[in-house]
């Protein structure tokens, strides 16, 4: 029961009370009168209608205390249990009463609340218009949101700020307006949306960068498809040129270069087009075999570069792969040592076989290096440290063709001009797939 419904209830049994005492009085006496009793007997009646009526009035005022004090304390009760900080306060905006929820969350005691204005418990800034939002309310001509939904800063005691959810109620009482603030930190749920927000962000760029790779990956599809026929009879145009007994030591080096030359460029069409056309399945490939036939294709090149090719293999490096994917690795590795090494140099093609059951390739060179800032985003799909020469979707290509077959690329790399750049690609052996497979 409120404290209004208490109150008419009071009301009610105090008048009903009055009435009946000043009937009882007044026809006790009319009684007396009327019976003649002596002087003596009449002052003791009086006395006994006064101790009944200090006795019941007593016991009036007994049960009204006790009443109220039991709903005083169910109410405390009640605010004390709720999970949220309560602030209840009268019109002029001083906290009469709180909970120890609000205690914790803004780090006063009671003592330091009570009789304080709420504005203690807003940013500074708030302050000042505060009291007038607070009387314009009241005073109907500013609405004030009721209920859940007002969101805010609020303040604690060592001065950090939180975000708060905040729900209003008012009660007119016997006292005026009092207006209890149901204030809950909401910090949590703000960090969560924030997070919700970068991943839809994050997505909504994967998706984006995901239909651009479609429009390039079938583009380059396209372009592959459409030259393979032309290069096929550019090809045999040179082999029936070199048939021809007239030619010259000159003319026929220059149709070998040439026919090099095609031979590449036919390669990497074909290499373009083999994963529309490739097995479902990895199959035995032996590395050292795709990377001495992508350093013949770039033979010529390696030499005109004064670049010098060491091969370091351990084993021939038996994997299970897709052959064309990792020619195309190959070949996009070893083109950028090349670039990276326009004044010449070393580059070293190493293969080792782990005692982890794991084969490493490593492809380095001593070129002009990568710089740490770059390290970390050089594998990021459209990101290119060679400016408009590069597309950037090189190394994002390879590390999704190691990656499909369970390996992993790594890249260590200085700009110093002295140990220059090495991946080292990590994949399983044949065998231990094989016995994973069984």
């Amino acid at each position: 029961m409120g404290f209004t419904r208490f109150c008419k209830h009071a009301v009610l049994l105090s008048s009903a009370y009055a009435v009946l005492s000043l009937a009882w009085i007044f026809l006790s006496d009319l009684g007396v009168n009327h019976a003649g009793f002596s002087a003596g007997v009449t002052t003791a009646i009086s006395i006994a209608k006064g101790c009944v009526f200090v006795i019941v009035t007593a016991a009036l005022i007994y049960y009204l205390l006790r009443r109220s004090y039991s709903e005083e304390k169910t109410l405390h009760a009640l605010l004390q249990s709720a999970p949220d900080a309560m602030v209840i306060a009268d019109r002029d905006g001083v906290i009469r009463l709180i909970n120890a929820q609000t205690e914790k969350l803004f780090g006063y005691t009671r003592e330091e609340l009570l009789g304080q204005k709420v504005e203690l418990l807003m940013p500074e800034r708030f302050r000042a218009q505060h009291p007038r939002l607070r009387e314009e309310s009241i005073a109907g001509k500013r609405q004030r949101p009721t209920g859940s939904g007002l969101e805010q800063l609020a303040r604690r005691k060592d001065g950090s700020e939180f975000p708060a959810e905040i729900s209003l109620s008012s009660v007119w009482t016997a006292e005026g307006l009092v207006v209890c603030s149901d204030i809950r930190d909401i910090s949590e749920r703000k960090r969560t949306e924030e997070q919700i927000r970068k991943l839809n962000s994050q997505l909504e760029e994967a998706l984006r960068r995901s239909e651009k790779l479609a429009t390039v990956g079938g583009l380059i599809a396209t372009l592959a498809h459409e030259i393979n026929n032309p290069l096929e009879s550019l090809a045999n145009v040179l082999y029936l040129l070199k048939l021809q007994p007239d030619l010259g030591a000159s003319s026929t080096e220059l149709l070998q270069e040439a026919e090099q030359d095609l031979t590449q460029i036919i390669t990497i069409a074909r290499q373009t087009l083999a994963p529309h056309r490739e097995a479902r399945s990895p199959v035995p490939t032996k590395l050292s075999a795709l990377l001495d036939d992508v350093v013949a294709l770039f033979d010529r090149k390696l030499k005109s570069a004064g670049i010098e090719v060491i091969h370091e293999y351990q084993s021939k490096g038996e994997v299970f792969v897709y052959p064309s994917d990792f020619r195309q690795v190959f070949t996009n590795l070893i083109a950028n040592s090349i670039d990276a090494m326009a004044g010449g140099g070393t580059l070293r093609l190493v293969i080792e076989d782990q005692t982890n059951g794991e084969v490493i390739v490593r492809v380095i060179d001593t070129g002009s290096g990568i710089a740490s800032e770059h390290l970390d985003s050089i594998f990021e799909p459209f990101y290119t440290t060679k400016g408009e020469k590069g597309t950037g979707i090189g190394l994002w290509v390879i590390k999704g063709i190691v990656e499909k077959v369970g390996g992993r690329i790594e890249v260590v790399s200085s700009v110093t001009g002295q140990t220059g750049t090495s991946f080292s690609i990590r994949l399983p052996v044949a065998s231990a797939v094989a016995a994973q497979g069984h």
